[in-house]
């Protein structure tokens, strides 16, 4: 559980790390602001990134736990929801947790890595 004013990714990488969580699937739900987001264009192989900046529902974060470069690593994507009921999503980059944010983490018996893909220009899962 994430308490308030908590950044999402830096709290969740500490608990992979204090953990040795090194394979794991993630999925989560609560509040969150300032939430920085992006869209992965393959043509170009960059993010398209956008700040939203006020406070969203976070109906669903969901992802994976892996190694970058020897460094706990989670890979979320989340869907947020404004409170006229618009819903936003993509890759998560950042987010400020605004009240409170739930997360389910299954760990996996096995390590699992990532490493640069120069085809795709991500850094993909290797076992």
């Amino acid at each position: 559980v994430l308490k308030k004013g908590e950044e999402f990714i830096a709290s969740l990488t500490a608990f992979l790390k204090e953990k040795d969580i090194t394979a794991g699937s993630i999925s989560g739900l609560g509040a969150v602001t300032n939430v920085d987001i992006a869209y992965y264009d393959l043509p170009t192989q960059t993010y398209q990134r956008k700040i939203f900046p006020d406070i969203y529902e976070l109906l669903s974060a969901t992802g994976n736990a892996a190694l970058l470069d020897g460094k706990h690593f989670p890979h979320i994507h989340v869907v947020i929801g404004d409170r006229d009921y618009k819903t936003y999503g993509g890759h998560l980059f950042a987010a400020t947790v605004a009240a409170t944010v739930e997360l389910s983490i299954i760990q996996m018996p096995f390590r699992v890595e990532r490493a640069h893909d120069a085809e795709t220009g991500l850094k993909l899962c290797i076992i």
